[in-house]
């Protein structure tokens, strides 16, 4: 009977062994972490994830899963370092999808060093997870992911450059700009604005094109206020083709902006506007002319000048000079003065002319000179009128600056003599006398 009691407690016990061999299933407190170290990220940098699995127990793991999945502003490498027994894949590039093992205690490292796209915008957001192979159950599910999450803050250092490659100008030529907007990065700058406002004495056309992935519009007239896209690296070039007013004067000073869109900051702003100044140093090419319309004058007659003075350009003039010393052999000389496509100059005068005038490009002032011959006059009759630049005026071209009218003089034709009425009837007697002794004799 004993032994029948021993054989069943043998059963039972054997059985209750049994049932909690197969209850023990496999259980194991996975953990993984994630930070970067930062809350702001900037497009065009990068950043470096620690990203750590572990295993608190109280059974070890083989075959766990690490897995993580870049969002697409990221371009990633990584290695991997085990600590407490834990084993994983050294190094890798792109996603991580790793089998390793934790051991109890056990922990896997994962560095990640990841490029973020120049053109990312909003948030930065990225999860990592580690999962138990089959067979293996969490208690604590929850702690099995994390998340790293970065505001990104766009940074672009915007740069811009304006030259014409000259120190002067002339008023009526042209000047030609090239403007240079550029993005150093980090960051994309899409909707940046280039702008120059162009001084009132420039009248302006200009052409754009882009380069490294930049664009802008690719023509205008007048002020340019354009709306570009700047990608880190890429650049956008104006030329413009300028006409400087004829009238300008003083200096010629002129910039240009290039201005970051709203939500991208430029760490080095300074370099956001360029100026390009000239001095401006008129050109006139004045010329004269005079002219009697004769050859030969009569000494006690009259002569009758037309002086002409004009400004060919490229620049306008405003009190030029205008001088006709008479020689001693005219007397009596008055003028009259009358302007042309906008010259102006004194109405009238008499004697020697010493005038200022304003010829603009393509104007000219006439003068009408009327004076006497002296009676005693001789020889040839020489004269001269010039037109003068006003200071800080240059003429190319001073050799048509002067005109001269020669005449040879010619004297006054003799008196015939008159007689008095009684000489006259003297003559007539004598001349009857005469003709009454031819007839006696032809008797």
């Amino acid at each position: 009977m004993l032994q029948r009691v021993v054989s069943w407690v043998s059963v039972v016990f054997f059985m209750m062994m049994m049932g909690a061999t197969a209850a023990h299933a496999q259980s194991s407190d996975l953990a993984i972490t994630k930070t970067d170290g930062v809350t702001t990220a900037v497009p065009g940098g990068s950043v470096t994830y620690t990203i750590t699995a572990s295993n608190a127990g109280p059974d070890p793991v083989t075959g766990a899963t690490v897995a993580d999945t870049f969002p697409a502003a990221l371009t990633a490498t990584w290695t991997c370092v085990g600590a407490g027994g834990g084993t994983c894949t050294a190094s890798g590039s792109g996603n991580i999808n790793d089998t390793v093992d934790l051991p109890v205690g056990g922990s896997v490292t994962y560095t990640a060093t990841a490029s973020i796209s120049a053109a990312a915008t909003g948030s930065l957001s990225n999860t990592a997870t580690v999962a138990p192979p089959g067979g293996v159950t969490d208690p604590n599910p929850g702690n099995e992911s994390a998340t790293d999450t970065d505001t990104l803050d766009p940074q672009a250092d915007l740069a811009i450059t304006k030259t014409d490659g000259v120190t002067t100008a002339v008023p009526g030529g042209s000047v030609t700009y090239t403007i240079v907007a550029s993005n150093a990065g980090p960051s994309d700058a899409p909707g940046a604005t280039v702008a120059d406002t162009f001084p009132a004495a420039l009248t302006a056309t200009w052409t754009c094109v882009g380069a490294g992935g930049a664009t802008c519009t690719a023509s205008g007239s007048g002020n340019i206020s354009d709306t570009v896209n700047l990608p880190a690296g890429g650049s956008v070039t104006y030329t413009v083709s300028a006409t400087v007013s004829a009238a300008a004067t003083g200096t010629l000073s002129n910039t240009a902006t290039v201005t970051a869109p709203a939500g991208v900051t430029d760490p080095t702003p300074g370099n956001n506007s360029a100026t390009d100044t000239d001095t401006i140093t008129p050109q006139a090419d004045l010329a004269i002319t005079k002219t009697d319309g004769v050859t030969t004058v009569t000494a006690g007659g009259t002569v009758t000048y037309t002086i002409t003075a004009s400004n060919a350009g490229p620049s306008g003039v405003a009190g030029a000079t205008v001088s006709d010393t008479l020689p001693a052999a005219l007397t009596g000389g008055t003028w009259t003065c009358v302007g042309a496509s906008g010259g102006t100059c004194t109405a009238s005068g008499s004697g020697n002319i010493s005038d200022s005038v304003n010829l603009p490009v393509g104007a000219s002032v006439i003068y009408t000179v009327t004076a006497t011959v002296s009676a005693s006059a001789t020889g040839t009759l020489s004269n001269t009128a010039t037109v003068s630049a006003p200071g800080g005026v240059s003429d190319p071209t001073p050799g048509n600056n002067s005109a001269t009218d020669t005449d040879t003089i010619t004297a006054a034709p003799s008196a015939i003599p008159t007689l008095s009425e009684w000489a006259l009837l003297a003559l007539a007697g004598l001349v009857l006398l005469a003709a009454a002794r031819s007839r006696r004799m032809l008797r």
